[in-house]
């Protein structure tokens, strides 16, 4: 068990959802910036199919997210109508946050520290970090 990984893999998680929670405008950068915190706490990790399904599942969201934001393309998406979008950012935003701590659920339970991990002291290369 790697104490530190698995603090990491919280802070980095917790700041996600909070971005996504604070996000209120169209922004270019937005997925970049949660996706860097989410692959941050994945780079210590050997691939998991499992994981990486997680991972995929919170670009979506996230995507999600930007498209009913967008001014040119907004009120056209997914059945988002007049006076529906305000919803429907929030349901997305909740979506998101439900998908990230899907990935954290399968990080701290599936997750095995690699290599890289092992050499920067993170754990045994192998082991469960959480």
């Amino acid at each position: 068990m790697s104490t530190q990984l698995c603090a990491d893999v919280v802070r980095a998680l917790d700041a996600a959802s909070d971005q996504v929670r604070a996000h209120r405008t169209a922004a270019a950068n937005f997925v970049d910036d949660v996706m860097r915190l989410v692959d941050g706490t994945l780079r210590f990790l050997e691939p998991d199919q499992s994981i990486w399904e997680a991972r995929r599942v919170v670009l979506e969201r996230l995507e999600g997210i930007t498209l009913l934001m967008d001014p040119k393309r907004g009120p056209n998406v997914v059945g988002a109508t007049v006076g529906q979008l305000p919803r429907a950012i929030s349901t997305a935003r909740a979506h998101a946050i439900e998908a990230i701590e899907h990935l954290r659920m399968k990080v701290l339970g599936q997750g095995r520290v690699n290599a890289a991990g092992d050499r920067v002291g993170l754990g045994q290369a192998g082991a469960l970090i959480g």
